[in-house]
């Protein structure tokens, strides 16, 4: 989707997690690691157990140009 807009991961401004449960949360600090590199940004990570059992996580990421 960054990539369809002229973006890279150096766009992304925010990005939210929403896990369906608290034993995918090092999982998800090690995926964002590795996408973003030693770049900082403001993370949120949130337990909903209400998302669809087909889904381990749902991202929201906010970017900027």
């Amino acid at each position: 989707m960054l990539s369809s807009a002229g973006m890279t991961t150096e766009n992304i401004v925010r990005l939210t997690s929403y896990l369906r449960d608290p034993a995918f949360a090092e999982a998800n600090a090690l995926a964002r690691t590795q996408a973003l590199g030693e770049r900082r940004i403001p993370t949120t990570a949130i337990v909903v157990q209400t998302l669809s059992t087909d889904w381990l996580v749902e991202i929201e990421i906010v970017a900027a140009a």
